[in-house]
Formats: structure tokens, sequence, C-alpha cells
């Protein structure tokens, strides 16, 4: 009913979040993009939407395009189109090795917020990297968790933060700071927290120019002088101050497929990249265990 390409290129929209990521992905032009886009919306009947937060989500009655999918995704496996990873923001160090015959959205820190989950389940994705908030939630008789490895959580800043540069800080000192109070109340959400509100003030920063007020905060202000949780991998980046808080929480990434693909050879390709990808890493950064 839709070719490979017209769907590939709906589903790396829907996907990736702009045409142009999508364009680059396909080695193709933005134009081409969204004429193959649009025709597979008047085929099936639906719409594509921007959602609040960035990512796209489709209206109307999509269980066609799901069979279609479906039968696409086997297309996938066979070598005929790439098969797709996605990773979210910080773990852009697992897509360097990535195997023959896959791809990987593009890792960035304001990326739209895109439901690996739900991607996965309608045979957009093929594998997805997540985290424990995440994947507690997951059918298990519908999706693989796998988990790669762990690590403990740092509370860090660039140094320009006041606590940087205390000894033996506690959860009252954090909760003193108003913007600091979810760091110890909510650790496993964090991560997406303090990326909500990165992009929130950078979204802001930009209207900066018209409104005065705003232009002053960010002055006095600047977004560098946050404070976030990283990984043992973040702790080595340029510029980053391990603040003196026990954090007590260590953090997992997993790789979650849906079940039926499990024995998929181009799955197990990606498991076997993946594996020797984490030891290495593990064995250079001890604070890390690899789970695979």
């Amino acid at each position: 009913m839709i070719s490979l390409q017209e769907l590939e290129c709906f589903d790396l929209l829907q996907w990736l979040g702009t045409g142009e990521l999508a364009a680059s992905q396909l080695c193709c032009n933005q134009a081409t993009v969204s004429r193959q886009a649009h025709h597979v919306q008047a085929t099936f009947g639906i719409s594509l939407k921007r959602l609040p937060g960035g990512a796209y989500g489709i209206t109307g009655n999509d269980r066609l395009l799901r069979l279609e999918r479906q039968v696409h995704q086997v297309a996938r496996v066979l070598g005929r189109r790439p098969m797709r990873l996605h990773l979210i923001t910080g773990k852009g160090h697992l897509a360097k090795r990535l195997p023959h015959g896959w791809c990987c959205n593009p890792p960035s820190r304001l990326e739209p917020r895109v439901d690996g989950a739900a991607l996965l389940d309608s045979y957009v994705l093929d594998a997805c990297i997540m985290q424990r908030p995440q994947v507690a939630s997951l059918d298990p008789q519908r999706f693989c968790v796998i988990e790669l490895l762990s690590s403990p959580l740092y509370l860090v800043s660039n140094g320009s933060h006041e606590l940087s540069h205390e000894k033996g800080i506690k959860a009252a000192d954090l909760a003193s700071q108003t913007e600091l109070i979810h760091l110890h109340v909510l650790p496993v959400a964090t991560r997406l927290a303090t990326e909500r509100l990165h992009a929130s003030l950078i979204g802001e920063q930009t209207q900066a120019a018209t409104h005065p007020k705003k232009a002053t905060y960010f002055a006095e202000c600047p977004i560098t002088e946050k404070v976030y949780y990283v990984n043992a991998l973040g702790l080595a980046l340029q510029d980053r101050v391990c603040i003196d808080f026990d954090v007590k929480y260590t953090t997992s990434d997993y790789l979650v497929i849906l079940r039926e693909n499990m024995e998929a050879p181009g799955i197990q390709l990606l498991l076997d990249e993946l594996r020797l990808s984490l030891r290495a890493t593990a064995d250079r950064v001890p604070q890390l265990t690899c789970a695979l």
C-alpha cells in the first residue's frame, strides 16, 4: 500500500521531530520528506500533529497504519532499511559503535520529549535506551528489558554555584536553595526535571531582548550555574565539579525491545556491539558496572 521510502519519511518525521533531521538521516531534502509524509497521512486518513512539549502525535484511526508499520519493521529486520535505536539525552556515547545496519537519533539536550515506549510499541522504533522510571511501567509480556550499565549518581555544577565550594552538604542545604529542592526529593526524576528547566530557560533567554526584566535576570543568573546529576561518565567532562553530597542512588540504563523481535539477527548484533563497548567503558571507569 505504501512504499518503504514513503513510510520511512513519515516515521522519521514523527520520531526525530523535524523535517530537517529526517531529511539528514535519509540523505534527501525536506521537500521530499514533507511530500512523502503528506501522502502517508492522506492514504491512512490520519494527521501528524505537534503536541505540547515538541513531539509529534497522530490523530485519527491509526489501526491500518499500525499494521503497515509492523510489515515494514520486518523489512528492516531483513536488512532492507536501517533498524532504529532511540537514545535518551546523555547517552550519545552508546551511538559511537552502532553495528552496521543500525541508525539512531542525533542526541540533543533539548530534543522533543519522545515517548520511546509508545514508538517502540507502534513499530516506529526497533530498540530504545531507557532508565528506571520508564521501564518500571512497561508490560513484560510485550517488552523485553535488558540492563546494560549501572552507576552511582553524583551531584555536580560547573563550579560557579556556591555549593560547589562547601563540604559535607546535607539535604537541608539543598532544600534551602529554591531551584534545588527537587534534587534531593526526587532523584529518580532529576534528569528530566533539570532538562526541562534548562530548556525552558533557553526558550526564555531567546526572548530576553524584548523583555528588559528577563534580560537583567539572565545577566545576573546565567544558565551555566545550574546544579544537576551525572553518572560516573559525566564526572570526566570539562568544567564539572562534584558537590560534596552523598546522593545514595544508583542509576541504570536499559535496552528495551519488543519481545517478538528478541531473536532477530539485528537485535543480537546490537547486543553484541553494546556488550563490547560497555565492557571496555567499565574497564576504563571503575565506578561503572556493565550488566551485559
